[in-house]
């Protein structure tokens, strides 16, 4: 992955699983099954040119006509004028109502011995067709399957295709899945397959061929990614300084498009359905985060845990740990706490121990895990000084600030405010005001802090509170 969310950088102990799963099964399609499927579709064209063409052509131009699909003839007769008759097989072999029209009523029109042999030819064809994978799960217009609108998305017969999804998975998808999770970037991925497919459609209803291809689908997860980075900086290239924002996937967004365009003969068609995948994409995802951030909220605020252990052994065993501290044995120290919180899950007590001995290494990405943990302790007596203490710490180490992204930002104003640290309270709303001002938490927390400053005789910063509550109600 090339690029990492500003504020979380990339962990290689847990990779974006789905999206390399995504990239890995679209690989292993395109190198397995669908040279098979090359090969198949190849050997029908020139059968069908051998045993079918010179029975249906004579039959094709009347019932396209009958059918006011007289548009198609010019096409098709200039497709065989020049040459191209892989074009004109597959357009006649795939017309499924017309292959019915000759079964039902060509006994009026054809002599039996070449209906015979039209229909022992016709019949080895559609077999061998419904063989291939664009006719099992591509997305085929002249049949109505719901569950082919998700499934065309992995049927892609194009290598260029294949290889371009892969390489926007690793570069779009890992990031958007490292910030949002794999919910959003299957949200995404749905969204964009989804509703390109049923665009497309809309636009080619008298199409013959299945859909196939990841291209509505990857720019689904295009459209998500530029909102959900479309903020200054929201992004860093890995191992270094240099920082970008959603403009950077817009660029990539207009360069994927083009390519996409290009590859299927510029059709107008293409680029509607490929912009309504990228507006859907952009869609799930909003709605998404905005569901996601409500929940972790809802639920990080109604935990209840029992008081911290108190029994003679758990005494004991942090003794031990605060003399080890005292003779300034942390490498023992640390691995005494470490297998201490396999006994005691979460112990606020030994998690503060094991973040002030992290704090030496300010650049682990174990600091600023083991910081969170810290600043989104469970409601219990005593969490809101501990959490006051690490705040207060972890702000002059942190150069990341990894731990503090707005949703945690807001709730420790929450926490602050219950204590009376005000200053505290108001320089973490700040943060979260400079971060996303659309934030679920937003307005309960300048209430909070209006109420506080109230109480502390503050009435003008009560008002810019209680101001900043009103306007995100």
């Amino acid at each position: 992955m090339l690029l990492a969310p500003s504020d979380k950088p990339y962990d290689y102990r847990k990779p974006p699983r789905l999206a390399l799963g995504l990239a890995g099964l679209l690989l292993l399609l395109a190198f397995t099954l669908f040279p098979g499927d090359f090969e198949r579709q190849r050997s029908l064209d020139g059968f069908y040119v051998t045993n079918l063409m010179s029975i249906e052509w004579p039959l094709y131009s009347p019932f396209l006509m009958q059918n006011n699909r007289s548009t198609e003839i010019a096409g098709l007769e200039a497709q065989r004028t020049q040459g191209n008759q892989t074009a004109v097989a597959q357009a006649m072999g795939n017309d499924r109502p017309f292959v019915e029209s000759i079964r039902a009523g060509g006994k009026d029109y054809l002599e039996p011995d070449i209906l015979s042999r039209w229909t022992a030819a016709r019949d080895h064809y559609d077999q061998e067709r419904n063989r291939l994978s664009a006719q099992v799960i591509g997305l085929d217009p002249q049949r109505f399957r719901p569950v082919t609108f998700i499934s065309y998305a992995f049927t892609d017969t194009d290598l260029n295709n294949v290889l371009l999804t892969v390489v926007l998975l690793l570069l779009v998808g890992m990031p958007l899945e490292r910030v949002l999770g794999s919910g959003a970037l299957l949200a995404s991925w749905t969204a964009g397959s989804a509703a390109g497919g049923l665009a497309y459609l809309l636009l080619h209803r008298s199409g013959l061929m299945p859909l196939t291809g990841s291209s509505h689908a990857i720019v689904g997860l295009l459209g998500a990614a530029i909102w959900e980075f479309r903020r200054n900086r929201s992004l860093r290239v890995m191992e270094s300084a240099v920082t970008a924002g959603g403009w950077l996937f817009m660029v990539i967004s207009l360069a994927a498009l083009t390519l996409i365009w290009h590859w299927h003969s510029r059709e107008i068609a293409w680029i509607v359905s490929l912009s309504v995948s990228l507006a859907a994409g952009a869609t799930a995802c909003a709605v998404f985060r905005r569901w996601l951030e409500k929940s972790r909220a809802e639920q990080e605020l109604e935990i209840v845990v029992p008081e911290m252990p108190t029994s003679e052994p758990y005494r004991q065993d942090l003794n031990q740990v605060m003399l080890k501290v005292s003779q300034m044995q942390f490498v023992a120290a640390e691995k005494n706490i470490r297998a201490l919180l396999e006994r005691y899950p979460g112990d606020p007590r030994l998690t503060e121990q094991l973040y002030h001995l992290l704090k030496l290494t300010p650049n682990n990405l174990e600091f600023e895990e083991v910081a969170f943990a810290m600043l989104t302790l469970p409601n219990q007596p005593g969490s809101n000084q501990a959490s006051l203490r690490v705040y207060r710490d972890y702000i002059k180490r942190s150069q990341t600030f990894v731990a503090l992204d707005t949703n945690t930002s807001l709730q420790l104003v929450l926490r602050f405010t219950r204590i009376n640290a005000l200053k505290d309270a108001e320089e973490a709303f700040k943060r979260a005001l400079d971060s996303d001002r659309n934030a679920p938490l937003l307005a309960k927390a300048a209430n909070a802090l209006a109420t506080a400053m109230t109480a502390n005789n503050m009435e003008q910063r009560a008002g810019y509170y209680a101001g900043l509550a009103k306007s995100g109600d």
